[in-house]
């Protein structure tokens, strides 16, 4: 899986957020494993905004059937970077959910509850 970063108004710590993504890619391997590993790409994009303490994190998935988007906001950027992932992490599992027809799985007289 591919993944850069691009930042605006600040200088960028690669470093951070590299370790921070190794530390969670062994279990985003199941998660990407559904997707073709060449076809999946992640673009975070950091913001620092010029007047405030304000970091505004955006993190986009290209998945070969849609592209996905989270966007979070917050004054330290790597707790910022967590939640826009996890956040980014709840949308592929709805999507995944949505591509097998999870809903169809159940029985009529339950779905109408």
């Amino acid at each position: 899986m591919k993944w850069n970063l691009v930042t605006k108004g600040s200088a960028p710590r690669t470093r951070n957020y590299r370790t921070n993504w190794r530390r969670r890619s062994p279990s985003w391997k199941l998660i990407w494993s559904t997707f073709p590993s060449d076809a999946v790409h992640l673009q975070v994009n950091l913001e620092r905004h010029p007047t405030r303490v304000l970091v505004c994190d955006c993190v986009d998935a290209r998945l070969p059937s849609n592209v996905l988007e989270s966007k979070k906001s917050g004054s330290d950027p790597l707790p910022v970077f967590d939640r826009a992932i996890k956040a980014l992490l709840r949308e592929v599992a709805v999507l995944k959910s949505a591509l097998r027809r999870e809903a169809d799985w159940e029985r009529v007289a339950r779905r109408k509850l």
